[in-house]
């Protein structure tokens, strides 16, 4: 059975030296990043084959012109291909990506996390290959859920007005997250070929960055539209709930909500890779 692609995302045109290097030099490089020896082992005989530039949850997070140019630059030079992410849609970030999208090569993935995004692709930049983004898939993939619950939330994403929505904006792919309490069933019936992130699920987001509020005072503090320092690159929060026995760790990182996958998650989703379910993984090229 094919090994599935592997995809390495990053905010930052991050050094792609590594991606070809002998398995041993990359299973240190992961273990590097994300402290975990089982998920370094497992991908370390996994050469890469994607970089997925950009951010899924803020426009303050996109790439720059300039910055889009070094990273295609550098994947070119590593031998990957390059996917650019993007997130929800205003109108500032439709006029940043009518700068960005017309850089991309014919044929380049474009992750989408907004329909309106998706339009645009369609109509304007035929030539580019949209995916449907892990925000548009509204699974409930909280760890504070009761397990007896949450394990009957479905992604929907089979739902005939889906598919037939994917075939009108000419989405051939998909990403996803790992359901939190996932069964060994829980990702066979994907209408198109899926990338499933690790070792990270996201929660929920909005448009209130914690991280850039620490500093403000008064009613200011926790709104939005404030001019963004970028400090989620810095800063993080870890959540608890001392005592309530969630399923697996949460962190806060500036207006997005993340939850480490637990070995139950792990071991599903390997089954799934084993079984051929799993088409690309993506996993951080920086810490989260």
């Amino acid at each position: 059975m094919n090994a599935p692609e592997l995809a390495v995302s990053a905010i930052h045109a991050v050094a792609l030296e590594w991606t070809t290097a002998t398995p041993a030099e990359r299973e240190r490089h992961w273990f590097r990043l994300h402290g975990d020896t089982d998920l370094a082992a497992w991908l370390a005989p996994l050469q890469p084959t994607h970089v997925h530039f950009g951010s899924e949850f803020c426009e303050h997070l996109l790439p720059s012109t300039r910055s889009l140019h070094q990273a295609l630059r550098q994947a070119e030079q590593a031998g990957l291909c390059l996917a650019l992410l993007t997130p929800l849609a205003s109108p500032d970030v439709l006029a940043h990506l009518a700068r960005l999208l017309p850089m991309l090569p014919a044929g380049a993935e474009v992750v989408v996390n907004d329909w309106g995004v998706a339009h645009e692709l369609a109509t304007r930049f035929p030539a580019l290959r949209p995916v449907a983004g892990r925000v548009l898939c509204r699974m409930t993939k909280d760890p504070r859920l009761d397990a007896r619950w949450a394990g009957r939330c479905g992604h929907g994403l089979e739902a005939p007005a889906m598919r037939g929505l994917f075939e009108r904006l000419g989405i051939r792919r998909l990403e996803i997250d790992m359901p939190v309490f996932a069964e060994d069933e829980a990702l066979d019936d994907l209408p198109l070929p899926a990338g499933v992130h690790l070792p990270y699920v996201y929660v929920a987001k909005g448009r209130m960055c914690r991280a850039g509020s620490l500093s403000m005072t008064g009613p200011e503090r926790f709104a939005v539209g404030r001019r963004c320092q970028k400090e989620c690159l810095r800063l993080s929060a870890v959540a608890e709930r001392p005592g309530r026995g969630d399923a697996c760790a949460t962190v806060q990182v500036g207006n997005t909500l993340f939850s480490r996958h637990s070995d139950a998650m792990a071991r599903v989703l390997r089954h799934a890779v084993g079984r051929g379910r799993v088409a690309r993984l993506v996993v951080p090229g920086e810490p989260l």
